[in-house]
């Protein structure tokens, strides 16, 4: 899992600061903005080695101080870093609870953390639609394609079910925890949303839509009756 999320990072405009971290709880890497993308956004990617409730509530009560505290004093990135840096964990569901992510999402201490849960099956589901649709870089609007896929059919689905466990599942999650990725719906068809609602009018609503859309005058407080009167009356 830690390795998507590393693709959507490389892809949407940060690039891997290396940096030797203790790697034999977690896979841990550092990554800071492009020069190019005026982001002041620096993030850690976190997959420990040990899947299970103990082992992430060690993180939050030993680990991330140390890891905060290691990268803070190496000199490589800027004073931003400390007030602007993300911990993105990367843990099973069914290896975490709900207090436990609780209690790390709303710790205050080192970093701000989000936790990106996932199952094996969700992984494997994305692995396999990013190869079918030969996908290397997962960028915003990759994401935004999926989410949009069908016409928003994906979105029902999941709202519907959301015990569902596939790639959508998995990217839907993700993008809910990544401040980068921004959601763009998809565009509607305005021209032909107009054309729908004005073939379904009967003649006498037609008429009323005719005259409100082409009528000049403003509508006060005063004149509101007169200008009802004029339009419906007439159909009465």
């Amino acid at each position: 899992m830690i390795n998507i999320i590393n693709n959507i990072l490389f892809s949407n405009g940060y690039k891997q600061v290396e940096f030797e971290l203790q790697q034999g709880v977690a896979e841990i890497y550092l990554f800071c903005p492009k020069d190019e993308s005026k982001r002041e956004e620096y993030f850690v990617t976190v997959q420990l080695r040990v899947q299970s409730d103990n082992a992430a509530q060690l993180l939050l009560e030993d680990k991330a101080q140390d890891w905060f505290d290691a990268i803070s004093c190496s000199g490589k990135l800027d004073q931003t870093f400390e007030k602007n840096c993300t911990m993105l964990l990367c843990h099973e569901e069914g290896e975490i609870s709900r207090q436990t992510i609780l209690e790390i999402e709303e710790d205050q201490y080192n970093f701000k953390k989000n936790i990106i849960v996932y199952t094996q099956q969700e992984v494997f589901a994305l692995q396999s639609y990013l190869e079918q649709e030969q996908i290397d870089k997962i960028t915003t609007s990759v994401i935004n394609s999926i989410i949009n896929a069908d016409s928003g059919k994906g979105f029902l689905e999941f709202k519907d079910n959301q015990q569902q466990e596939d790639y959508y599942s998995l990217i839907l999650k993700t993008a809910l925890k990544l401040p980068f990725v921004t959601y763009s719906p998809q565009e509607q068809q305005l021209a032909n949303l107009l054309g729908d609602i004005e073939s379904s009018l009967s003649p006498a609503q037609s008429s009323i839509y005719s005259q409100l859309e082409n009528s000049d005058e403003e509508w006060t407080e005063k004149n509101t009756d007169h200008h009802v009167e004029r339009i419906w009356g007439n159909l009465v």
